[in-house]
């Protein structure tokens, strides 16, 4: 019988995985991870599901481990990508080449609940650790693959690294002003939301398991996945035929909208209503300027838009950032303050949001801080507790060795 969405998961999957009293209280506390995955795009996908309680096993290379621990800079021996991305979860060391890894590998797969990993295509299935070998020794398992660019086709085998994807799916293309080259996004969009995307799957797949008794193939793509934030875009391509331009911080529809300069820093606008207008040059001191017939509407702003950013570039630059900002915001017009990301992180650390991490890491490394991951519950943030140092968990390799 089905069992109803309010009992899904109320026992454990893994008891002996959510001893800890915190850990017990997160979501998905006794599920178990096996993490096979490198880099970014896997790590960061098995760090939301650590720091929402699921016990992750990172496996790693004997002696070198993986490759981010060597990314400087270091804090002592800790390097600041590694301690980021893998925080919350144990290390083994495993040489996936030899028999005894394989071996070991597949006794740790008939125990957990879900098994990642992000080689390229065709590598698992070499190493004889492919969805058809994991789901006949455990088919309660969840089986997620990351790839570049999907597990069929032509172009399947390629490796596949963010600025690649983000160059071959069009995303560059949007990204910059019109008459300068396309330029790739500051953030690795396409580890990051291939990453979130796997997250999506594998918490379907084990909701779908909890009404079934049975796992599943979990497949995401980076390439499928910037194609997938392009939304909008994307219909509008396939209804007009254009492609998207490049527009910098503006929209293509909407005046005003984007940068504009204050005496000591920009400010950002987005606005979408006719009445947008009025606000803006009232709140500034200038309300003559209200019922110019090239502004009053949204529609006459986009046709006038040269005119309109420039005029507002001069109403705005005798004023501070902060000044515009303070000002808009009570007339109800919604803006902000461009920040560095280092201004942004000092105001969030200095807000008491909590949305920072102290990590405290042994000897002398000491406190890193990082950003928690985005996600509360019950008015808590999801603890986040230190990266493992390689091969810290080797000892839990024995239950799964042959007697």
């Amino acid at each position: 019988m089905t069992k109803s969405i309010d009992t899904l998961f109320a026992e454990p999957l893994h008891k002996d995985g959510a001893s800890e009293a915190e850990g017990a209280a997160l979501p998905l506390s006794g599920v178990r991870v096996l993490d096979l995955t490198r880099y970014l795009s896997g790590p960061y996908a098995t760090l939301l599901l650590a720091e929402m309680g699921a016990e992750v096993i990172k496996v790693e290379v004997p002696e070198a481990g993986d490759d981010t621990r060597h990314i400087a800079p270091l804090q002592g021996d800790v390097s600041f990508y590694h301690s980021t991305i893998n925080r919350s979860k144990a290390s083994v060391e495993l040489d996936l080449k030899s028999e005894e890894g394989r071996e070991l590998i597949l006794a740790m797969a008939a125990d957990c609940d879900v098994f990642i990993q992000n080689f390229r295509t065709g590598v698992a299935e070499r190493l004889g650790i492919g969805y058809d070998v994991i789901s006949k020794i455990n088919p309660r398992a969840v089986y997620c693959s990351i790839s570049g660019f999907g597990g069929t086709g032509p172009e399947s085998r390629r490796a596949a690294f963010d600025l690649i994807v983000q160059a071959e799916s069009g995303v560059m293309s949007l990204n910059g002003e019109g008459d300068s080259p396309p330029s790739k996004l500051g953030l690795p969009v396409a580890d990051l939301s291939s990453g979130m995307f796997a997250v999506h799957g594998i918490l379907a797949a084990l909701l779908k398991r909890s009404r079934t008794g049975k796992g599943s193939l979990v497949e995401v793509s980076m390439m499928s996945s910037l194609l997938s934030l392009s939304v909008y875009n994307a219909t509008r391509y396939f209804v007009t035929g254009e492609t998207p331009k490049r527009m910098g911080s503006r929209h293509p529809g909407v005046v005003p909208y984007g940068q504009y300069a204050g005496s000591d820093g920009n400010i950002l606008l987005s606005t979408f209503s006719d009445g947008s207008w009025k606000k803006i040059v009232q709140a500034m001191d200038r309300p003559e300027l209200a019922d110019d017939p090239r502004f009053v509407t949204a529609a006459s702003r986009v046709v006038h838009r040269d005119a309109c950013d420039a005029l507002l570039g001069e109403v705005f630059s005798g004023f501070t950032s902060d000044d515009i900002v303070q000002r808009l915001q009570v007339a109800g017009i919604p803006c902000g303050v461009v920040r560095s990301l280092g201004e942004a992180l000092e105001v969030e650390a200095a807000s008491g949001s909590g949305a920072i991490a102290e990590v405290e890491y042994p000897g002398q490394v000491g406190t890193i801080r990082s950003v928690r991951i985005p996600i509360k519950f019950d008015g808590e943030w999801c603890p986040a507790k230190p990266a493992p140092a390689l091969g810290q968990d080797n000892a839990m390799l024995d239950r799964y060795r042959k007697p």
